[in-house]
């Protein structure tokens, strides 16, 4: 069982078959996955980079990506007089945003500027390179 950092495709190619029973989890979905907002990343991604669907892009890539859709909605939440303070403001206001599968929800506020409270197990397919979702979102305390 391995934690966030272990859950990489790169882990299943140097394991090999040896990665067959290995399960982690981890709080963004695989470049393959379901999900509109998982399809919407390749496809963006692909238009510029084609020809590029493997190997596999990890999940800091996804991290990225997700970490890009809040900024632009921190910016159009702040509107047009954009100051530190707005974009602080509209961060802050962000509840159960959606990504379309990226992650789970997102929620931030004056107290907590953690974004992300959610995870799934995974587990390594060999045969394919990928890792499974085993889980739906679940949620940390």
């Amino acid at each position: 069982m391995g934690s966030w950092a272990t859950c990489a495709e790169e882990v299943i190619r140097t394991a090999g078959d040896a990665a067959k029973r290995f399960y982690a989890v981890n709080h963004m979905s695989s470049w393959y996955d379901d999900g509109p907002g998982v399809a919407k990343m390749r496809e963006i991604t692909l238009k510029y980079e084609p020809g590029t669907e493997k190997p596999y892009r990890g999940k800091i890539y996804t991290h990225g990506w997700v970490f890009g859709l809040i900024t632009v909605e921190g910016l159009k939440r702040a509107g047009r007089v954009l100051d530190r303070e707005a974009f602080i403001n509209a961060i802050e206001g962000i509840k159960d945003f959606g990504t379309g599968g990226l992650c789970g929800p997102i929620n931030y506020s004056p107290t907590s500027h953690k974004g992300g409270n959610t995870w799934k197990i995974f587990k390594s397919d060999p045969a394919t390179g990928k890792f499974i979702p085993l889980t739906e979102w679940r949620k940390s305390d």
